[in-house]
């Protein structure tokens, strides 16, 4: 199991309404070329019983390679999985066994 690469959000900003464009002055100013920028519009909505108002949302992304912790945790937590497959498989061999068994004899 290799490292990964993580996006980081490193810079996040909502604007009231629906906007088409953003300022080039919103971003931060450490802005990398290979980081990545982000945006979407939640189109408002309207009714009795419930509404929003619409909103742009801005992020910036950057790449990282996870840190050792990171990459330790992900590898306990596949490897609990594998196990946990395995005794639910097993429990289940279990059940099945008896059942055929029980019904042979």
């Amino acid at each position: 199991m290799n490292k990964q690469i993580i996006s980081e959000v490193i810079f996040e900003k909502t604007y009231s309404g629906e906007r088409r464009y953003f300022k080039v002055s919103d971003l931060p100013a450490d802005i990398l070329p290979t980081d990545k920028i982000e945006f979407w519009i939640e189109e408002g909505y309207y009714s009795e019983n419930n509404s929003y108002d619409a909103s742009t949302n801005l992020k910036v992304l950057r790449d990282r390679i996870e840190n050792d912790e990171e990459f330790e945790k992900r590898k306990k937590f596949w490897a609990d999985k594998k196990e946990e497959g395995r005794k639910s498989r097993y429990e289940q061999y279990l059940k099945l066994k008896k059942e055929f068994e029980d019904g042979i004899n």
